[in-house]
């Protein structure tokens, strides 16, 4: 993501679902464009207001609000609601994958001690602003190490199946790899191509490309993810597709999404 497109990212915030009680802001406009973002507290209290309405009216899925001129996102972690204010022409799936980035690093980093500290003391939070900063600036998409080192675990066993899993691979929708094992740098590459037309292609679950150079299985793992996997197109696709499907299922359990 360009510096230009960074700027599209007006705000970003981290408060307390139940108190409405502000934990951590962090606004990415210049001191003329901040007097045309509205103050942190109106945000919030109009995001609880979201979310009161969400659950009146059994809308649990509701992540995004869009307005003319402003693209409200938000995710709820642990009874923290972790919410970006955008431009309308930020993608709201990256959206929704930086703020699970970055609601799964607060998380590890503050969890256990947040309940011994004062909400009133933001300043606790303040070292935070590097990490948010950099998940914002759509360079890397980070995840916890613990959880990186789990998938990997996954993909690692996948390609000692006897199915013919040549490599694999955690990529974002916006192309990011995450993770990656063993995958020939050409056929990552077809993969990402393949990437950029599948992610228009609305509920899909799984896509499947075979080859001669390659059986190829895209797997989503939530709205964010994918899982490619490259096999041996000397083997058949049923079984792949199959492993593929249980490793998803593990994948799930240790990473964010």
């Amino acid at each position: 993501m360009s510096l230009e497109q960074f700027k599209a990212i007006k705000a970003f915030f981290i408060f307390e679902k139940e108190t409405g009680t502000t934990l951590f802001t962090r606004s990415f406009e210049t001191q003329e464009q901040e007097t045309k973002t509205p103050d942190a507290h109106l945000v919030v209290a109009f995001l609880a207001a979201i979310f009161s309405f969400a659950k009146s009216s059994s809308l649990s899925e509701l992540r995004v609000v869009d307005m003319t001129d402003l693209r409200f996102s938000f995710i709820e972690r642990g009874g923290l609601v972790f919410a970006a204010l955008a431009s309308p022409l930020v993608s709201p799936l990256d959206l929704q994958f930086k703020l699970t980035t970055i609601g799964s690093l607060f998380l590890e980093e503050y969890e256990s001690k947040i309940k011994e500290i004062h909400f009133v003391d933001t300043d606790v939070f303040e070292s935070f602003a590097n990490k948010v900063d950099e998940v914002f600036t759509g360079e890397t998409r980070e995840m916890m190490t613990s959880s990186k080192n789990a998938a990997l675990f996954y993909l690692k066993k996948l390609t000692k199946e006897d199915i013919g899993v040549r490599g694999a691979m955690i990529v974002s929708f916006t192309g990011d790899i995450l993770i990656e094992y063993k995958m020939d740098v050409n056929r990552m590459a077809g993969a990402i191509r393949i990437l950029n037309v599948s992610t228009y292609m609305r509920n899909l679950r799984y896509l499947v490309v075979s080859s001669e150079a390659t059986n190829l299985v895209a797997y989503k793992i939530s709205e964010g993810l994918l899982l490619y996997v490259d096999g041996d197109p000397t083997f058949g696709l049923e079984n792949l597709v199959v492993k593929v499907s249980e490793t998803v299922k593990h994948v799930k359990e240790v990473i964010p999404h």
